[in-house]
């Protein structure tokens, strides 16, 4: 398999696929104001949602607490149904960082749960969390993660029992738990994989490639060229385009 980073999708086996504030993002390795994004010397002030930013708590938001076997997970849940897509934020991040894309998915018809914990974003607590979902009636569990949530996905994609449906990870860590970890997850998960990385975000645009390697399933790999996009930064607004790619690989991975 070649990984294209002109902005093409690299397709693997058996798919054929074609925000919540203003304040700066504060944790990650990749965090700075993007420069792909058009700046002006004038502040914008325009309302959130004529900028396509997703008021976070917003008023179809319902706030949730759960004891889980000793970790205490709280977070945001929109929408409803059996289909649900769980959002894990990245590195000091909070339940809104992903707002943006989960009110398009809501609107698209899925159950959306954002959560964080006392004990940050684990494999373990992930893992819970989709066991709990499964025996709350969800019949299809997707998991969406930025940066260190991206990781933790799939981490958790690749250990959850039944295994979960689809996993996205929007600029990956090369770790989630411990070294190595989230190479190793992609040798075992056999589920849709979708993975995207902005070609000049140091060191983790150097991931995609080898998960591309090592993942023997249906898949979509993406460096965006000319981008420094990281993590949640990739789908901001409600309009951005990575919302639309996202929707269509979790559409096909549901048939």
């Amino acid at each position: 398999m070649t990984l294209l980073t002109s902005g093409a999708w690299v397709l693997a086996t058996g798919l054929a696929l074609t925000s919540c504030s203003d304040s700066p993002r504060l944790g990650d390795a990749g965090d700075r104001t993007p420069a792909t994004r058009a700046t002006t010397n004038a502040p914008d002030l325009a309302p959130p949602a004529a900028r396509g930013l997703e008021p976070c708590p917003g008023s179809p938001d319902h706030q949730f607490s759960l004891g889980l076997r000793g970790d205490r997970v709280t977070g945001l849940r929109r929408g409803s149904g059996r289909r649900v897509v769980i959002l894990t934020h990245q590195s000091r991040g909070t339940p809104c960082d992903l707002a943006a894309l989960g009110a398009r998915l809501a609107d698209d018809g899925y159950r959306v749960v954002a959560w964080t914990s006392q004990h940050s974003s684990s494999t373990r607590t992930l893992r819970l969390l989709v066991e709990h979902e499964r025996q709350a009636g969800a019949t299809y569990v997707a998991l969406v993660g930025a940066s260190l949530g991206a990781a933790t996905s799939i981490t958790a994609g690749s250990s959850a029992r039944p295994p979960v449906d689809a996993v996205v990870a929007l600029s990956p860590s090369s770790q989630s738990d411990r070294a190595g970890d989230v190479t190793r997850a992609a040798t075992r998960f056999r589920g849709p994989l979708m993975v995207v990385a902005a070609e000049h975000d140091p060191s983790f645009a150097d991931l995609p490639p080898e998960l591309a390697r090592l993942h023997d399933g249906p898949e979509e790999v993406e460096v965006v060229a000319g981008s420094s996009d990281h993590g949640k930064e990739f789908v901001l607004r409600r309009t951005d385009p990575m919302i639309d790619r996202v929707l269509a690989f979790l559409a096909r991975s549901g048939r």
